[in-house]
């Protein structure tokens, strides 16, 4: 059996960086579930795949059953897929777009780490920083942790900015015994 995978990949891609445009990423998720479940039932996959059926009337059947109920960028990707003989991708699609959307939430989520609780200006100099480097959209949480002694430590994804004097003396140590 063929992976459909790299096949999909193009068109989650798509539909994510249309959905991040119009700021609809959970409708177009919800959107993107319900085809691919309608798309799988038997009924529908027969029709699909009946080759009496030109590629324009299974997209009019599929827009006739979805009618009121999807987006148009929804009803242009099915236009779009029926067009390519790719009617079969939806799942994958919507597993690789729920991805997209799960690594975009990680990526604008911040942590900051201080030794105690910074002043209200400070806060918002921290905050202003942060938004203008990952964008006005990042979700920033100020954690407090006493052992850092000062300074700060940034977390975002999978990446450490560690400015705290902690992690300063643990790297004057760490240099000291090489």
């Amino acid at each position: 059996m063929i992976e459909l995978t790299p096949l999909a990949r193009p068109y989650a891609k798509a539909m994510f960086a249309a959905a991040l445009d119009d700021k609809s990423l959970e409708e177009t998720s919800g959107e993107l579930e319900t085809i691919a479940l309608v798309t799988k039932s038997p009924e529908v996959a027969s029709a699909i795949e009946d080759p009496t059926l030109s590629r324009k009337q299974v997209v009019n059947l599929l827009l006739e059953l979805f009618n009121g109920e999807i987006s148009n960028k929804s009803k242009k990707l099915l236009s779009i897929l029926a067009e390519n003989k790719r009617l079969n991708l939806f799942e994958t699609i919507f597993v690789l777009y729920t991805e997209l959307i799960q690594e975009h939430k990680k990526q604008n989520s911040i942590e900051v780490f201080v030794a105690s609780n910074p002043s209200e200006d400070a806060r918002l100099k921290i905050e202003e920083r942060l938004h203008s480097s990952y964008g006005s959209d990042a979700k920033i949480t100020f954690s407090k942790d006493p052992k850092m002694m000062g300074g700060l430590t940034i977390k975002v994804g999978d990446e450490t900015l560690d400015l705290s004097i902690k992690g300063k003396v643990n790297k004057l140590v760490n240099q000291l015994n090489f």
